[in-house]
């Protein structure tokens, strides 16, 4: 059997359905509000079959209310929270009055992890914070999402300065390394975003490695541990134009490609049917690009990295070559590409095609691969995408979107605390849930 055959054996979605996740049996408690971070972080450990109970205050959370343009809703409920709410079980309760945090100590014993997204101090403040419940619940894992964090002066400053997601991206000056250069004139040199949530969105997957690595630590020590988790830390993480000011005295501002301050060629084209990315960078590299390209007079112009990495060289080269591209489809470098590599010459050119949301959907590799799947919530079709970590003896699952505001509160409250009809009826009039 060809292991490709073999291998897709060990990832069939049908098959993973019978199986366990890696945090069977694991107990979370998301009681975050209005955090994209969380939600993210709390959606991947419920991928990974831990049992995630989002707390909600009865009215339910803000993030709710987003979605696109505002035109998706189902139960009051927008599409991006629909979908970070998968495989979660949902219950409302209102921590703000002191009955309501007595039950929230009790569901506390029950669980291994704790997430919050509150002031920094405010739940150590009225009891229920880590030093509180550790006290009660020694293997307890708590990680908490802020702007600046858990200590430190700007921690104080601004603790009552919730964190967005634009804020790691602005303060850890990835905008503004990522301008284009000054010649491109205004309104493109102008610091430069993402267009989506990048920066809460790395901040939830660092927070779920933390979990995981928590977890493990308390199979050997028996101890939980404190995570404090801000989307400014997890951009410095992985934006190196911070560091280039060592060298240079201020970061360069070539973040943004065609050009780059690192590696090239690395840059887009456009092309006769739309735009390629394509890669050529190492000497051996950018020879089998312009041969690909039919240019091969443009190595003795620029014979190593050096010669090429320079800037004024890079604007230079980079129009050359875009006359190039300018004359052939992606199909047509794909097959020269190909082609190299089938002759076993040395040096490998890559292209990748730029596509639009729309052609991912419709590409092929996507569902070979099982990425997204077809969902059918009430009368609305909908296509959601699985889970990116793919393990072949514990997968990870969707099981199904975010439910409605308090829906998992009987089975939660009679499960955890034996509370159930008239008990949670008293509860909701009291307005505890």
């Amino acid at each position: 059997m060809e292991w490709h055959e073999y291998s897709k054996e060990y990832f069939e979605i049908e098959k993973a359905k019978l199986k366990s996740g890696p945090l069977e049996g694991v107990v979370i408690l998301d009681v975050s509000y209005a955090s994209p971070a969380a939600t993210f972080a709390s959606a991947l450990l419920a991928e990974m079959g831990a049992e995630v109970i989002k707390i909600e205050p009865p009215e339910g959370d803000e993030l709710r209310k987003l979605s696109p343009y505002g035109e998706f809703y189902l139960n009051d409920t927008g599409l991006p929270y629909l979908i970070e709410g998968r495989n979660k079980e949902f219950i409302t309760l209102n921590l703000q009055k002191e009955e309501g945090r007595e039950l929230f100590k009790k569901l506390a014993m029950h669980a291994d992890v704790i997430l919050e997204s509150f002031q920094p101090g405010w739940m150590d403040s009225v009891g229920i914070g880590y030093r509180q419940l550790r006290e009660i619940n020694p293997g307890l894992i708590w990680a908490s999402f802020s702007a600046y964090g858990s200590f430190g002066k700007n921690a104080e400053k601004f603790a009552k300065v919730p964190d967005s997601p634009l804020f790691g991206v602005a303060m850890s000056s990835y905008m503004e390394a990522s301008r284009e250069l000054p010649e491109a004139g205004e309104p493109y040199n102008l610091p430069t975003a993402p267009g989506f949530w990048m920066a809460t969105n790395l901040a939830g997957v660092y927070a779920a490695g933390g979990v995981v690595l928590a977890l493990y630590y308390r199979t050997k020590s028996g101890k939980g541990q404190m995570i404090d988790i801000t989307s400014l830390d997890s951009m410095v993480h992985v934006g190196p134009s911070v560091f280039w000011s060592h060298a240079h005295g201020e970061p360069l501002f070539v973040g943004v490609l065609p050009l780059d301050y690192a590696v090239f060629p690395y840059a887009y084209w456009r092309i006769k049917d739309g735009y390629v990315f394509a890669s050529g960078f190492t000497d051996p590299n950018f020879k089998a690009l312009i041969t690909q390209l039919g240019a091969e007079e443009l190595f003795e112009k620029y014979p190593n990295v050096f010669a090429r990495i320079k800037l004024e060289n890079q604007k230079v080269l980079y129009k050359e070559l875009a006359e190039k591209f300018e004359q052939l489809t992606f199909a047509d470098l794909t097959k020269r590409m190909l082609e190299w590599r089938e002759q076993n010459r040395e040096g490998v050119a890559v292209y990748m095609k730029i596509t639009t949301p729309k052609e991912v959907l419709e590409e092929s590799y996507w569902k070979e691969r099982g990425d997204f799947r077809d969902v059918k919530v009430e009368d609305k079709e909908m296509k959601v995408i699985e889970p990116v970590w793919r393990l072949s003896k514990t997968p990870l699952k969707l099981k199904w979107l975010a439910k409605k505001v308090g829906e998992d509160n009987g089975f939660v409250y009679n499960k955890f605390l034996g509370l159930a009809g008239k008990d949670l009826e008293e509860l909701k009039k009291a307005g505890l849930i």
